[in-house]
């Protein structure tokens, strides 16, 4: 039943998103933002992540503005998700200009496939559609939301881009991907399944998946980071790093430990930069 009052909600959002015009809708999201910030509703999660990267007390002026920051980017992005079944693939390239595409390129020239990691950092969602639109063959990950319409209604949009879904604990074909030289994107800032073991991340211990490292040491693959952030009202800014150098030889668990912490540098690094645009409504921390 929850899931089918929130597809009716996707359905009827989508309805609206598709009569707003675009600037009254990124309107409707910065009252929204406001009002969610003044009520205090799921901002707490906000406010600790940013205390944590930003080493201030949670309720400082600085980490409130931050936060705040975020609620609206991330809303910002809501309204985009919706409208983009009216977003044309030219249209979505226009918004979205790619920094360090050739780097996803020498991946690609290993034919082993790439497994790329990024973050809940921005419209993440758009930067997987953006490789998509310019031809490549790239799978976002998912998790099955227990309806399959519900599930649809998320696959669909994402096909219009010619961007695939792979879900998360339905993974069996993932090596046949990587096989034929496909791209997997998989977000390793929030673990949903709730198996990941806490491990030094801004100096706290948090709960961040291993899965990228792992695939990528089983497979072969070589590993590369994608992040994207909003750098004007209409348009975004994705970067995609180098090709990270991981270790291969020795005992799997302590490659996994050790390239695990090359990819956290890599994370802290983006998260950090652009603080603004980390929409994580999630505790990922132990406590203290």
């Amino acid at each position: 039943m929850k899931n089918r009052i929130i597809l009716c909600g996707y359905i009827f959002l989508d309805f609206l998103a598709r009569i707003v015009p675009y600037p009254a809708a990124y309107i409707v999201a910065y009252v929204l933002a406001k009002l969610a910030v003044f009520f205090n509703f799921c901002f707490d999660d906000l406010k600790r992540n940013v205390s944590i990267v930003l080493g201030f007390d949670m309720d400082s002026p600085e980490v409130i503005r931050h936060a705040s920051n975020i609620y609206r980017n991330w809303l910002l992005n809501v309204v985009d998700f919706l409208k983009s079944p009216i977003v044309s693939k030219e249209k979505l390239a226009q918004r979205v200009k790619l920094e360090g595409l050739e780097n996803l390129e020498d991946a690609l020239k290993y034919k082993k496939g790439v497994v790329l990691f990024t973050a809940h950092i921005g419209n993440f969602e758009w930067g997987a559609a953006r490789l998509a639109v310019a031809g490549y063959d790239i799978w976002g990950t998912s998790l099955v939301r227990g309806y399959s319409k519900l599930d649809r209604f998320f696959e669909k949009r994402r096909k219009l881009k010619g961007l695939n879904t792979l879900y998360i604990n339905k993974m069996l074909a993932v090596f046949r991907l990587l096989k034929k030289n496909a791209i997997v994107a998989l977000p390793t800032d929030w673990d949903p399944m709730g198996k990941a073991k806490p491990i030094d991340f801004f100096d706290r211990r948090a709960r961040i998946p291993r899965g990228s490292i792992e695939l990528a040491l089983k497979s072969g693959a070589p590993l590369i980071a994608s992040f994207i952030y909003r750098d004007r009202k209409y348009t975004h800014h994705q970067v995609l790093t180098p090709v990270i150098e991981l270790e291969r030889d020795g005992d799997f668990d302590r490659l996994v430990e050790i390239n695990t912490g090359k990819m956290i540098k890599v994370l802290e690094k983006y998260i950090t930069k652009h603080i603004d645009h980390w929409e994580l409504f999630h505790d990922i921390w132990e406590k203290r």
